[in-house]
């Protein structure tokens, strides 16, 4: 069992924790945080309780896509233990590089996987994750980044390149490959000997 599961008691309340932590200004309606964080909704719901009422989160209003008028919840930045939860929560990862690669590798047969952005704590890079597939399936891949988001709390925007259309932008000077390799990354997966 995680790591995170086992300190707070179910994957439903880690997940909780990384969705409203990592997205301070998000206003999460019931519905739709249990549907971003793949969890049941009355497993949502007594989660959403116990962390309101020890003043972690608080209610606030907003609008759905609709315009209607809808109660949701917000991360407390007023919370005596904020900003030590979240560098707590950065700390304990909920995947291994490893198991991202594996993932991403049985999804779409990635053959260079690096990361940056928001597995680097780094708010300012352009994509969190470039991928290079031999074999693209776009729809796998994208599930399976969506799923890997999940973990994480937070939606993980990523790139995506065939190896000749990778090959060909990085010898152009791709300004989007310049920005994340010349930037804080990490490479967690290479069958193609980039080197980087």
């Amino acid at each position: 069992m995680e790591t995170l599961e086992q300190i707070f008691g179910s994957p439903t309340k880690a997940r909780l924790l990384r969705a409203f932590i990592y997205n301070p200004n998000i206003i999460f309606d019931v519905k739709n945080i249990a549907k971003k964080i793949k969890s049941a909704l009355p497993v949502v719901k007594k989660e959403i309780k116990i962390l309101q009422k020890i003043n972690l989160i608080k209610k606030r209003n907003t609008r759905d896509e609709k315009g209607r008028k809808i109660s949701g919840y917000v991360a407390d930045q007023n919370f005596k233990y904020i900003n030590a939860l979240h560098e707590f929560l950065l700390k304990v990862s909920p995947l291994t590089e490893d198991a991202i690669a594996k993932k991403l590798g049985d999804a779409g047969k990635a053959k260079l996987v690096v990361v940056s952005g928001m597995f680097l704590n780094d708010d300012n890079s352009r994509a969190d994750m470039l991928i290079v597939s031999e074999k693209a399936n776009e729809k796998r891949i994208a599930k399976t980044v969506a799923d890997i988001g999940v973990e994480f709390g937070r939606d993980v925007s990523y790139a995506l390149f065939t190896r000749d259309d990778f090959s060909y932008r990085l010898g152009m000077g791709d300004k989007l490959l310049r920005d994340i390799f010349d930037f804080p990354h990490k490479v967690i997966l290479d069958k193609i000997g980039i080197g980087k």
